[in-house]
């Protein structure tokens, strides 16, 4: 039996008029009263699988050529509308029955001919009979309104913080949202308290499950999510107060080294080293790291990305990212298994503990080109304050490595006036 008939079976129980799914987000379900939210959360493969699984030839056909497709389908008596919107990574599913004749949520390019019927197991099979969708809470309460993300305050938070250039925004029980401008913070949104129950509410409804576990059990946990203009990289947090989270704000794809003003550092992409990215928190690290990774895309060489979360979505081909816990189980399988696979870069989303610098070094001895973030108050000493993460009797060694393998170093400056650059390679220092 096809594992998509247990959602729409789920749907026509609960008395949904249809729902959606998007790769990494809970499942949304559409109510006479608003859109509700499950606690499931559907991963890219897997909401892939469910669709492939059942789709005719002619809609595969215009998946593999990542164009969105309508089909319809037959499943426990009645007839379903299934609307897919495929990009890299991030597919879009909403599943409507055909008699509620509802308004296109996304636009096709393209219809199946031929439906398939979707044949239910017996009513006594177990896994059917239970619902494949559980609501986090009563669906009899209402939305708060259109929201990508699954929140509409948060969607409400980030947009504001975003139109105000904030790279940071702070949530706290007991106390309004503060966003971060530069180097100042101001009160975002309306000003109104935020109370822990809210919190908890608001950001469980977007974190996945395993965020939400780990955030029960040890009071921290980070992840990352799409708010409809880009990514969010959420850390969670408890303190005196209750519940908080710091929503640090990224773009929804990486920008170019021109646009940056780093066409000077192109030259290192082609060289076998190391390449590191160096500042505070809040300096740009992240986008500037995904900037060198979306060129060395553009030059079609293959890279691997070791991330935790994954942040900057790349739609490059050549650009394989992985995240830590979920697609590997550690840095040093990842980076072992990157060389194994002779990438033409490895790249680490940041090297914070003996391990995971460990794993840089090694790569880099390797002989491959290795990118990788690291906080420091700038990029000359970046790469000694790495060093000195490793264990005594292994600094010395990879000391000597460090110095005849770096590529270069990058330090974003944030300034009232803007962002700029301290490039420090071959032994000279340029500020961009």
């Amino acid at each position: 039996m096809p594992k998509l008939d247990l959602y729409l079976r789920s749907i026509k129980q609960l008395g949904a008029r249809g729902a959606v799914l998007t790769s990494g987000q809970a499942v949304t379900l559409r109510f006479a009263t608003g859109d509700r939210h499950a606690t499931q959360i559907t991963s890219h493969d897997q909401l892939v699988g469910l669709v492939r699984d059942i789709a005719p030839p002619s809609a595969l056909e215009q998946l593999d050529k990542a164009r969105a497709t309508t089909f319809e389908i037959e499943s426990s008596g009645v007839r379903w509308s299934i609307n897919v919107a495929p990009r890299p990574g991030a597919w879009q599913v909403a599943i409507d029955p055909v008699e509620a004749s509802p308004p296109p949520v996304i636009a096709a390019m393209g219809s199946a001919t031929r439906m398939p019927r979707v044949t239910s197991a017996p009513s006594g099979d177990t896994e059917v009979s239970m619902s494949a969708i559980a609501l986090e809470r009563g669906h009899s309460a209402p939305s708060l309104g259109t929201t990508t993300s699954g929140s509409a305050l948060l969607d409400q938070l980030t947009a504001g913080a975003r139109a105000a250039f904030a790279s940071d925004v702070y949530l706290s029980a007991g106390s309004p949202a503060f966003q971060r401008v530069g180097s100042e913070l101001t009160i975002a949104g309306d000003r109104a308290p935020l109370d822990a129950d809210t919190l908890s509410r608001e950001l469980g409804l977007v974190a996945p499950t395993e965020a939400r576990t780990a955030w029960a059990q040890h009071g921290v946990a980070m992840f990352a999510y799409g708010d409809g203009r880009g990514r969010v990289r959420v850390t969670l947090t408890r303190d005196h107060r209750g519940p908080g989270a710091t929503l640090r704000l990224l773009p929804a794809e990486a920008p170019s080294v021109a646009s940056l003003g780093l066409g000077n550092v192109v030259d290192w992409l082609h060289g076998r080293g190391l390449i590191a990215i160096a500042g505070p928190s809040g300096s740009g690290k992240t986008t500037t790291l995904a900037a060198l990774v979306r060129a060395l895309g553009e030059q079609r060489r293959r890279v691997v990305t070791l991330e935790h979360p994954i942040e900057i979505v790349h739609v490059s081909p050549w650009i394989s990212q992985r995240a830590i816990g979920e697609h590997v189980p550690s840095m040093a399988d990842g980076v072992a298994a990157a060389m194994r696979e002779g990438a033409d870069a490895i790249v680490v989303g940041a090297a914070q503990t003996s391990a995971e610098v460990a794993a840089v070094i090694e790569a880099m001895a390797g002989g491959h080109l290795v990118l990788t973030t690291l906080v420091a108050p700038r990029a000359g000493v970046a790469v000694e304050r790495m060093l000195d993460r490793l264990a005594p009797e292994h600094r010395e060694l990879a000391r000597a490595l460090c110095a005849d393998a770096l590529l270069g170093a990058i330090g974003p400056i944030v300034t009232r006036s803007g962002v700029s650059f301290e490039v420090t390679g071959a032994g000279h220092r340029i500020v961009s």
